[in-house]
Formats: C-alpha cells, sequence, structure tokens
C-alpha cells in the first residue's frame, strides 16, 4: 500500500526545509502528530531514532534513513513482519514555490495487512500533513515578507 499526496507551497525550499526538518515541532502545525521525542541524542541526521505518537495509532520508533538538506528525508518504522515508510521530498517549483511530495508506504506481509486495515486513515493522515505544512509554510512566509 503507498498513498502520496502533492503540494504546491509558496516558499522556498529552504523555508519549508526548516519546518520538516523540526520534527519535534511537528505537533505544533499538524493535528496529525502528537508527539515526536528523541530515542537518541545525535540531531535529525541519518540514523537518528524518534518516538512519534499519533491520534488513533500505537506510537511507532522511525529512523531517518536519508536526509538531503533542503531536498528529502525519509523515516521509516520496523517491527517483525512490517516496514511503515515515510517520505518527504521538495523540488523547487516555476520560480514561485517549492512542490512538496508526501508519501506513506507499508512493505511486508504484517505491513500489507495494517495498510489494508489503516488506509483510509492514512491517506487522510498523508492529506492532512500536506494541507497543515502548505497553511503554515505559508503562514511564516508572510510573516517574513
Amino acid at each position: 500500500m503507498q498513498t502520496v499526496e502533492r503540494v504546491i507551497i509558496k516558499a522556498s525550499p529552504t523555508a519549508i526545509w526548516q519546518v520538516l526538518a523540526d520534527v519535534e515541532r511537528w505537533p505544533t502545525w499538524t493535528p496529525t502528530v502528537l508527539s515526536v521525542e528523541p530515542v537518541t541524542r545525535n540531531g535529525f541526521q541519518v540514523g537518528a531514532k524518534y518516538r512519534v505518537t499519533q491520534p488513533k495509532l500505537r506510537p511507532g520508533v522511525y529512523e531517518v534513513t536519508e536526509r538531503i538538506p533542503q531536498e528529502a528525508f525519509t523515516w521509516v518504522q520496523k517491527s517483525a513482519g512490517a516496514t511503515m515508510i515515510a517520505e518527504h521530498r521538495l523540488t523547487a517549483f516555476d520560480g514561485s514555490g517549492t512542490e512538496v511530495e508526501l508519501a506513506f508506504a507499508t512493505r511486508g506481509l504484517l505491513g500489507a495487512l495494517a495498510g489494508s486495515m489503516y488506509s483510509k486513515l492514512i491517506t487522510e493522515y498523508v492529506k492532512t500533513e500536506a494541507k497543515s505544512l502548505k497553511q503554515h509554510c505559508e503562514m511564516l512566509a508572510a510573516k517574513s515578507a
């Protein structure tokens, strides 16, 4: 199962990256995340782990597996039989903004089952995160203009 949502945000990749990479503050701008707590103390880099708590879901530990500043990051939650992959990609768009692609995929036997059981909720959360990120970043851009 994979869900992808794309949104154009009237802000630079750098400005959006600052919001996305500050994962511990996500609960301040999206209702899909209740808390993000570091499990490791090495900062936001490949190998860093965070406990993510979301409404209607059990907390999960996500590990950063890809981090390209101002371009992309991926974090992954693994458990027996299931892998959950959340990707965040930024691309400069038309000189006036940034295209943001948010994707969430489930892999493995239990991942496929979880993806099937929670597909509606996952789709709702990815869409809400994209909408919330757009609103938050455009508000910040307007304040700094």
